[in-house]
């Protein structure tokens, strides 16, 4: 992958795992466009990447300026040849008798019409080219439920609609694929710990018994970015060290 050129659109780009994903395509010789609303962060990012990395703040829920954004990068990169969906909200945990509506759609708003947005308005435009990749941030949580609703319905939404659009692109040389990482080790994560939160119920029922690094996602996301999964579309790739599997062994006792 190393000599392969990717130009590649990523919101969410400016912190967590976006900015990973970012900093991997760079790495590997590639240009990035960053979309996310934190100037400051962006910016930053853009002066610590140099000029293969550019930034323009927008609201992945708003068509407007998601647009708007996304012209003013395509005056600067070479032809677009991939797009990451990693722009999301924090998730609520609370449980449905005392989660309001407005949390509800909020969440959901952000992380499935979010990626449905991105994925028309940028997918749209390399199927007209007959070429391109798309990797949507799933989550673990779409594949198993959990505590945050919204969060958990959201990606699991993510995830069908990648399936949906791998068909429907298919023919036109756009393959659109879905990561779902587990625990992350990520300064929102961390920040907890700091606030007294205890990690080790985690990484305890968690196989690999860790944390996944921000790192591993991002070469993940650049393999399903590149040729070298030419073949793969519609998939749903689960990266959380084995955490979903971890509860047929949990009535048993401890883990292994």
């Amino acid at each position: 992958m190393k000599n392969e050129f990717i130009t590649a659109i990523v919101t969410g780009g400016a912190s967590g795992i976006g900015a990973s994903v970012v900093r991997e395509i760079i790495h590997q010789g590639g240009t990035v466009g960053v979309i996310d609303l934190n100037i400051e962060k962006g910016e930053s990012l853009t002066e610590e990447l140099g000029v293969n990395c550019i930034f323009e703040r927008a609201d992945v829920t708003d068509e407007s300026g998601f647009s708007t954004a996304y012209e003013a990068l395509k005056e600067k990169l070479p032809s677009i040849t991939g797009c990451v969906t990693c722009a999301g909200v924090l998730p609520v945990r609370h449980p449905i008798s005392d989660h309001s509506l407005a949390d509800f759609r909020r969440i959901m708003d952000n992380h499935l019409a979010g990626t449905f947005l991105t994925c028309k308005i940028v997918g749209s435009e390399m199927a007209e080219r007959n070429f391109g990749s798309i990797v949507t941030l799933g989550s673990a949580l779409a594949v198993r439920p959990g505590p945050p609703l919204g969060y958990s319905a959201g990606k699991a939404g993510v995830v069908n609609l990648s399936q949906s659009l791998a068909v429907q692109w298919g023919k036109k040389n756009v393959r659109v694929n879905s990561v779902c990482p587990g625990w992350v080790d990520t300064p929102f994560i961390r920040q907890q710990e700091k606030d007294g939160r205890d990690l080790s119920p985690i990484t305890e029922v968690t196989p690999i018994g860790r944390l996944i690094k921000p790192e591993e996602i991002a070469k993940l996301v650049l393999f399903l970015l590149s040729a070298a999964s030419s073949a793969v579309t519609g998939a749903v790739v689960v990266a959380d060290g084995g955490i979903t599997l971890a509860g047929g062994y949990l009535p048993y006792g401890a883990l292994p």
